[in-house]
């Protein structure tokens, strides 16, 4: 392996790993809601975290400078962003979501910082 695809399969990992270990951490949260437009966002981060981890390990994809771990992580954010909305006037219901806004929005900095580093590294 060369130190290029080392650092894209630690970063790719990484992403992956923030979107996987979130989806998994809410589901159960998505059985303890009470109304079905509260579960939404639950469940569509676990089918993001299940997507995340077959993109992970499918073919090559873990050695490639690629944008769609950032997208993953992005679309986490996104999704606890949507359920804040739709929650909102909920304040019970609403909030185990501050703590995955606070998670994606660090973690998507975080991806989004590696992914420029890894095209600085690449051009080298």
């Amino acid at each position: 392996m060369t130190v290029s695809e080392v650092w894209n399969r630690g970063n790719n990992l990484l992403a992956a790993s923030i979107v996987a270990l979130a989806g998994f951490a809410f589901a159960p949260e998505s059985m303890l809601e009470p109304e079905i437009p509260f579960k939404i966002d639950e469940i569509l981060l676990f089918w993001l975290g299940v997507g995340a981890i077959a993109w992970y390990l499918w073919g090559k994809h873990k050695f490639q400078h690629s944008i769609v771990p950032v997208i993953f992580v992005w679309v986490g954010f996104a999704i606890k962003i949507m359920a804040i909305v739709i929650e909102f006037k909920d304040k019970e219901d609403v909030g185990d979501d501050f703590g995955g806004v606070i998670l994606f929005l660090l973690g998507s900095i975080l991806i989004t910082w590696l992914y420029i580093q890894g095209k600085k590294l690449a051009a080298k």
